[in-house]
């Protein structure tokens, strides 16, 4: 045997072994793939449901907001209708108070005065 002939089978027993090391890993990267696509189908089973869940949800809330701020409009509102209320009532009520009691005051300064004359 010539050293073309060793160096011929020497090669062909490292591509053997070369074609056998990636048989191996195409194996397992398809056992891999096999066990990715299993738990990405597991994932959209769960994943799906629960975004629809989630959407309805954010609609719900949205709506929930809506209403609150309709409810604060209205709040506000009657907080300003009160607030105008509120001052007419002061404006009206206020000025004839103060002379209802003026003359309340004088009214009991004078008959002091008359009593205290009449003594």
């Amino acid at each position: 045997m010539s050293a073309i002939d060793l160096a011929a089978v020497v090669a062909a027993v490292l591509s053997l072994v070369a074609v056998g090391a990636l048989t191996v890993a195409v194996m397992s990267l398809a056992r891999s793939l096999r066990e990715l696509r299993t738990l990405m189908a597991g994932i959209q089973d769960e994943a799906l449901p629960a975004l629809a869940d989630a959407t309805a949800a954010v609609v719900d809330v949205r709506e929930q907001v809506e209403r609150v701020d309709e409810i604060l409009d209205a709040a506000e509102s009657i907080s300003s209708r009160i607030d105008g209320a509120s001052r007419v009532a002061y404006l009206a009520l206020s000025k004839p108070v103060i002379k209802t009691a003026a003359v309340a005051t004088g009214t009991r300064r004078a008959a002091r005065r008359l009593r205290s004359a009449e003594e």
